[in-house]
């Protein structure tokens, strides 16, 4: 009987330490210099799409086009650019869950868009542990769970999407519209598991290539990873 009591006992304090230490760490992160743009979150990529027209190639409405204001919110209708990317980044529990900024410069546009009903994110993360791709097939909540879309405008617009996972009912911002930002600046917060999607153009305002430098399966750290060179 005794056994049993430590052994409960062990596991609370496991649990506590998890949940109340571990996953608010905050680790320093070494900004890389020069023409990028760094990873907004800590976390598995599950897709880099380029997205024509506004339509996402992604698996999820069953053969269904989804467009990606469905995801960002209706203003991404005036990103410019006729191609843009779009990476999604899988957070789990374990993963750092402090968010980052994705380049330098001002935050034009910041959107918090609520949901009746969260959707749990337990299909991907099982996906995501077993490595079966695509990661987030016949996962909706990427379309219909709790959002905030920020703008950085910069040396091109960068929009990032952080998703609520079911459990969560609140993301934590620690920026504001208007405010100028660093590359790699601490941005925000979701709690628990979540996923967070970065969308940007192709080119640069002043006409430069954007070159993708992450794929689908790649582990990446918020600030430090870098997922675009221009």
């Amino acid at each position: 009987m005794k056994r049993w009591i430590i052994f409960l006992a062990v596991l609370v304090l496991v649990y506590l330490y998890w949940r109340f230490y571990w996953f608010f760490r905050d680790p320093d992160r070494k900004i890389p210099p020069g023409k990028n743009i760094v990873s907004p979150a800590d976390g598995k990529v599950v897709y880099v799409n380029k997205i024509k027209k506004g339509v996402v190639p992604i698996a999820i409405k069953r053969d269904k086009k989804i467009r990606l204001d469905e995801i960002a919110g209706e203003h991404i209708h005036k990103a410019p650019g006729k191609v843009l990317y779009h990476v999604g980044i899988f957070m789990t529990p374990f993963n750092v869950h402090v968010n980052r900024t994705p380049i330098a410069g001002i935050v034009q546009h910041m959107v918090y868009h609520r949901s009746n009903r969260n959707l749990p994110m337990t299909k991907t993360w099982i996906r995501v542990a077993l490595n079966i791709k695509p990661y987030i097939k016949g996962s909706r909540y990427v379309l219909r769970n709790e959002r905030n879309t920020t703008l950085f405008a910069g040396d091109l617009p960068v929009y990032v999407v952080q998703i609520a996972d079911m459990y969560v009912k609140k993301i934590v911002s620690f920026i504001c519209k208007h405010q100028e930002v660093e590359k790699g600046q601490r941005m925000g917060l979701i709690r628990m598991g979540s996923q967070v999607d970065v969308i940007f153009p192709e080119q640069t305002r002043t006409g430069g290539k954007v070159k993708i430098a992450v794929k689908a399966g790649q582990n990446i750290r918020a600030g430090e990873t870098i997922i675009a060179r221009y």
